[in-house]
């Protein structure tokens, strides 16, 4: 309906240890801890290196890794030294790039999740860091083993996954297909030789992004199976997952993903003075700490399950990216406290929505002629109603809590 609303620019690949990528503010370095566990020394040093050698912020990624932001292209040369060093990565850039993995955040701590959890994730990283060929594979293709417990099975999301399916049972899920349950071992097995096939068939789509690709792949390796109809849990699932878990565990949300080198260094001191000294990183923009006696308390970080910030995505805007037409963080963070109960809003600096590429109640898009509202759906969505500048979109929200969700009258 309106205009002003380029197609920004799709880079199809994510920086890694050893891939920086460099954005408007500066060079950006990412790292990823084995199995998302961070021990508080490590935490430690990323704070001080954000500081020292980057801008101080840091992005808690939807892949469970640490984003430094505002390097320069020395600092960000440098860097994949310093984390090696300090056991945040492998000093062989192809073996770090193809152990690309989430894991269920609290393998081994939630009585709840598959007791082989941690096991299963050490099998399948152990045999991708042997596949040389698996080097191929697109920037984004990640893997996931998925446990299930307090975090429930299907809110992992990846190309290939290994899920519990029972004691002692996993599964393979690839797109729509499901593999009939078996070990671990083979489950990983499995993953690895679907995997190999993507490359060798030379797929142009991802399983993630076109579940028909899964049943391709199943045929071309000879692998029994059905097409899946697990259902995925909806994002309140774990958007509410902050404050106290069980078993001494406690949720802390990084609002929007973004937080500071000083939030960072307070979570490692209190992980190392109060508790188990591990901060477990999520898909989820939060870090979670264990051995706990008393729910941590640390500035800017959410613990309440009922703060509308957790209900809030945003991606780093202008100034910070170069494709961003318009300032993001702190207009959504001012239109938290708006929104009607219940409802997720998405404030977009261009049309690829990286925050958030669902759809939410609320999405604004950045553009030329100022943010654009898309109702229900996601940042390449129909935009339905334009605000010139931030001051007109508060005073929109103002209306949408007075007259909730359903019609604020525009």
């Amino acid at each position: 309906m309106y205009g002003g609303f380029a197609q920004p620019e799709v880079k199809g690949w994510c920086p890694g240890l050893f891939a920086p990528m460099e954005a408007a503010d500066g060079w950006l370095v990412r790292v990823r801890p084995t199995l998302g566990r961070l021990e508080a020394a490590q935490a430690f040093l990323l704070a001080d290196v954000a500081r020292k050698m980057g801008n101080g912020r840091i992005s808690l990624t939807n892949r469970a890794s640490l984003q430094l932001r505002g390097f320069s292209a020395d600092a960000a040369r440098r860097f994949p030294d310093i984390a090696v060093a300090a056991g945040l990565g492998l000093a062989d850039a192809g073996m770090e790039r193809r152990q690309a993995m989430l894991v269920s955040p609290l393998a081994g701590d939630d009585p709840a999740c598959a007791v082989d959890t941690v096991a299963c994730a050490e099998s399948l990283r152990k045999a991708l860091i042997g596949a040389e060929a698996l080097t191929a594979l697109p920037g984004k293709f990640g893997f996931a083993v998925d446990g299930g417990g307090l975090y429930p099975a299907g809110l992992l999301q990846a190309d290939i996954i290994l899920r519990a399916v029972g004691e002692g049972q996993w599964s393979v899920v690839c797109g729509g297909m499901c593999a009939p349950p078996t070990t671990y071992a083979v489950a990983a097995s499995q993953a690895v030789g679907l995997a190999h096939v993507f490359v060798t068939s030379h797929q142009s789509v991802r399983p993630q992004r076109n579940r028909a690709v899964g049943q391709v792949l199943f045929q071309l390796l000879g692998l029994a199976g059905e097409l899946q109809t697990f259902a995925p849990h909806p994002v309140g699932a774990c958007c509410g997952r902050v404050g106290p878990l069980g078993s001494a565990l406690f949720a802390l949300s990084a609002p929007m993903g973004c937080m500071t080198a000083d939030m960072l260094h307070d979570c490692a001191n209190v992980a190392a003075a109060q508790g188990d000294g591990i901060l477990r990183l999520t898909p989820w923009h939060t870090l979670v700490l264990g051995g706990m006696a008393q729910p941590p308390v640390v500035a800017g970080m959410v613990a309440d399950p009922h703060s509308p910030l957790l209900r809030i995505w945003a991606c780093s805007g202008a100034g910070a990216c170069a494709q961003a037409a318009g300032e993001t963080e702190e207009l959504a963070r001012s239109l938290a406290p708006l929104l009607p109960d219940g409802a997720h809003l998405h404030v977009s600096g261009c049309r690829k929505g990286c925050a958030h590429p669902a759809a939410t109640d609320f999405t604004l898009v950045a553009g030329g002629q100022g943010y654009g509202l898309v109702r229900n759906g996601s940042a390449t969505g129909d935009v339905e109603s334009l605000f010139v500048d931030d001051h007109a979109v508060y005073k929109a929200f103002e209306l949408f809590k007075n007259e909730g969700a359903v019609d604020a009258g525009l």
